[in-house]
């Protein structure tokens, strides 16, 4: 059987969740890693056993047993290190939002297209158990016609200290969050957005980008979608979507989707990601790469490349979701709703 070469470039936070679900594929061998810190490359290769680390992606990038490469850096370096990777003909799954820019994400596009090698736009939401459960009551015409669907991811800050940069994120809870349930909703509409509306503002944190946002979009042929997402969220992760149809409503919770329940008045280790406290009533995560789709995104990024097929999120749909998030933007700027 043969064995995908994968190089992860960027050794944080979505790197560790990207290299353990990679080695539960069989058909998956973890060549490399690239860190531009030695320390960071060097203990992340340790840790998965993972035998060349490199500071220099580029160097990483030459190697003939690199067959994909996973972008797991922050937002202002997808365009470059996807384009290089592309230049090498290594397929690409870059994590979400696809860029800073409508330009930065039409030259990855392109330059894929050009190296005839796969572009896959890593959004988590899609991939999970819940998603494609929905999805397939949805084709079966469980719920008639889609009507409006509101979806939102919250927490109370992200971890990472890009996000609050403009220059490195592109923007606030829009491009770094919202980006998630802007895509879902786009994905099940299946139809091209028309007119977006947004507010966005800061509520409580005192930072150059935006920590709370409410994006409206409206559908070709009259499908509405609402997009949440902010920092000011206690509590731990809140990942929610309501779908409503002319014959059926479906709710979805993927931070909750799990049957346990647990009192303690001292406490555990984890519960789920941004979760503060783990005393009194919580509801623990079980395994939080396959809830939140990370398992099956992978693995659907390994079966395309094996059979030749298109990933469910292209690079395309990834280049469409930010642009409806940049005319989010400009919709606020302007304080009107921008027709696409």
């Amino acid at each position: 059987m043969k064995r995908i070469g994968i190089g992860l470039v960027g050794a944080g936070f979505l790197a560790e969740k990207f290299a353990v679900c990679y080695r539960q594929d069989p058909r998956v061998k973890l060549v490399a890693v690239s860190s531009r810190t030695e320390n960071h490359a060097r203990g992340f290769a340790e840790k998965h056993g993972i035998k060349a680390w490199y500071t220099d992606y580029e160097k990483m990038f030459e190697r003939d047993d690199v067959d994909a490469v996973s972008i797991c850096v922050p937002n202002f370096l997808h365009s470059s290190t996807t384009i290089s990777a592309a230049e090498r003909g290594k397929h690409v799954l870059c994590t979400k939002p696809l860029a800073t820019s409508m330009d930065q994400a039409d030259k990855m596009v392109k330059a894929c297209r050009r190296a005839n090698v796969k572009l896959m736009y890593g959004e988590n939401w899609l991939y999970t158990p819940a998603a494609e459960r929905i999805r397939k009551i949805i084709e079966e015409g469980a719920l008639g016609k889609l009507l409006a669907i509101e979806a939102r991811e919250q927490h109370s800050g992200s971890h990472s200290i890009y996000a609050t940069r403009k220059e490195y994120c592109g923007g606030g809870v829009l491009i770094h969050m919202a980006v998630h349930p802007i895509g879902f909703i786009m994905h099940i509409m299946r139809k091209p957005v028309r007119r977006v509306y947004a507010e966005l503002g800061n509520l409580l944190h005192d930072i150059e980008v935006e920590d709370y946002a409410v994006l409206l979009m409206r559908f070709e042929g009259g499908g509405s979608g609402i997009a949440q997402s902010n920092y000011i969220t206690r509590g731990g992760m809140q990942d929610r979507i309501e779908i409503y149809g002319s014959e059926g409503m479906a709710f979805v919770d993927l931070t909750h989707a799990n049957p346990i329940r647990i009192y303690s008045e001292i406490g555990y280790s984890y519960v789920v990601e941004k979760a503060s406290a783990s005393r009194g009533w919580t509801s623990p995560v079980i395994d939080e790469n396959y809830q939140y789709g990370f398992y099956n995104m992978v693995r659907h990024f390994v079966t395309c490349i094996l059979e030749d097929r298109e990933p469910m999120s292209t690079g395309e749909f990834g280049r469409e979701v930010l642009r409806v998030i940049s005319a989010g933007y400009e919709s606020s700027r302007k304080k009107i709703a921008v027709a696409l």
